[in-house]
Parts: structure tokens; sequence; C-alpha cells
């Protein structure tokens, strides 16, 4: 962890923020900054909770969710000032991946196991289930000790400080940079489209760049017309979901591969195929989605330059 995230004290005006200033009609930067603010909010909110309250996995997944938010924009955000924000970017991503395989147990117990199981009634699945189940219980004691680990007071401390002390650009200048983030994530998105090939790696890092592609164009929702982000945005939540659940389908064949043979046990055949028929099936429908995808208009591209 860098200086300025291991330095615990602050001063008044640096832990107050952004809310310090509060401008009758808030510019599409104040807004930018807000909604920022409330991904940290949720995600601290989230971490709380986990910590006091009975295992919940929907809260997990908000304090990652909401972590992946800020971790996508933080780096382009920061371009408004000379602070490039690496340390708490750094420190954000490494909060978030430390509960990544939790994440991915709750999905195979609580999604595409009991999927298979409704649709699939063959035989020899009591092993599985309880195998599963086992392991889904280590996994939450084990994200709850590292959610110990990781306090986001500090992190939030230097970004409100950053808010504090960074002059508002113009409503110009805000376009500018936003259409320039918006572009260099779709760039991202058809690079990594003309690389799949039915792998789950190249699966799994077009999902990403379509997250980071949908959270950027969120972010910067205020700097242009609603009626122009709506589209983009409702297209790119249809793709997301098309490959999540591809992604989730392999993860699972896989996870179910892992934990068969630690446990001595072979993984079932017919959750296997069932597992890569609807992966296939849903990355089949994701491709159409991408077409439908390109024929959007690029309305960032006209505040580009």
């Amino acid at each position: 962890m860098s200086a300025r995230l291991q330095h615990q004290a602050t001063s008044p005006h640096a832990t107050s923020g952004h809310a310090m200033v509060k401008p009758f009609t808030p510019s599409a930067f104040d807004r930018i900054l807000k909604t920022m603010d409330g991904y940290f909010a949720k995600a601290r909110d989230a971490r709380k909770r986990l910590l006091d309250e009975p295992y919940d996995p929907k809260l997990l997944h908000a304090w990652r969710v909401n972590l992946r938010r800020v971790t996508a924009t933080l780096k382009d955000v920061a371009r408004f000032s000379d602070d490039d924000l690496h340390d708490v970017h750094a420190y954000l991503r490494e909060c978030r991946e430390a509960t990544g395989q939790c994440r991915d147990i709750d999905i195979l117990a609580q999604e595409t196991l009991p999927s298979f199981l409704g649709k699939n009634q063959a035989g020899g699945q009591d092993d599985t289930v309880r195998i599963v189940a086992e392991r889904q219980q280590r996994a939450h004691a084990q994200a709850l000790v590292e959610l110990r680990k990781y306090d986001l007071t500090v992190p939030l401390r230097a970004w409100r400080h950053w808010e504090a002390t960074l002059e508002s650009p113009t409503k110009a200048m805000t376009r500018k940079l936003a259409a320039t983030a918006i572009e260099q994530r779709y760039s991202s998105l058809q690079k990594r489209a003309s690389k799949l090939d039915g792998g789950q790696k190249t699966l799994h890092r077009l999902r990403t760049a379509t997250k980071k592609l949908r959270y950027t164009i969120e972010l910067y929702a205020p700097a242009f017309s609603k009626q122009a982000t709506t589209s983009w945005l409702k297209q790119l939540a249809d793709l997301q979901e098309h490959l999540g659940l591809a992604h989730d389908r392999m993860m699972g064949r896989k996870l179910i591969n892992a934990l068969a043979s630690s446990n001595d046990a072979k993984a079932p055949k017919p959750f296997r195929r069932w597992a890569k028929r609807t992966a296939y099936e849903a990355s089949e429908k994701a491709a159409q989605s991408l077409t439908r995808l390109e024929h959007l208009r690029h309305y960032w591209r006209e505040h580009a330059n």
C-alpha cells in the first residue's frame, strides 16, 4: 500500500469532501462525482453488513460490483487532475479480487446447479450438491477473513481529498474527457469481440470489456442526453447478461471438475454436457447482441474533439 493510503490523518477540509460545495444546480461533473461517491458508499455499506450480519451472497455481490464500478472508471475520472489516483485504484482492485472465488462458488451453488437440477432428473447428484454446499460454507468463512483485511476508510479519504482539492472542469472539458473514455472502452470491446473463439479466456475478456464500457457510459451519462445513452445501456445490459450466463456455465463446469477431483469423486457427465451446451447457446445470443450493438449511434464521438 502506498504512503498516501498508509497515512491515516486528514484535515477537516479533506474529510468533508465534495459535499462542502453544493451548487444550486449541480453541473454534469458534480453529478458524476456524486455517482462515484455512491459507489463507494454502497461498497462500504455492503462490507459492514457482511461483517455484522449473517452472510448474504447478495451483499458480497454488492461489495464486488460497486468496487468494480469504481475501478473500471477511476483512472478515467483522474484525468481531470494531475493526480492519477493509482494507489487508490490498485488497493480497491485488490479488495475486489480477494473475494472473487467465493462469488463463483455462490453462483454455482445458488444459480447454476439448481438450474441444472430443475431441468435434469439424472440420478447420483446428491454427492455433487453436498460437495458444493460444503465448499460454499468454507468459501463464506474465507471471504469474511479477507473482508476484515480491506477497510475502505483510507482510500475513501484519499478520494474525498482529491474531490475537495480539484478545480471543477468546464462543461466542454467534461464532455470531451468523457467521450475519450467511452471511445477507449468501446475500442477495447471491439478488439475483444474480434478475438472471441469460444474459449473461456476470450469470453472472460469480452465480458470484462463489456462491463467497463457499460459502467463508463453510466458514470458519464450526466454529460450527455438521456436519449443518447439509454439505448446503449439497454443493449450493453443485454450483452452482459448473455456473456455472464456463458461465463457462469463455463466456470460452473470447471469448479465441479475441481471439487469432484479434490473429493475423490467423479464430476457428473450430465452436468458437464449441459453446462457446455448452455454456455454455447448463451455465447450465440451474445454474438447476436454484439451485432445489434454495432448499429447504435456513437453519440459520444460528436464531442470527442
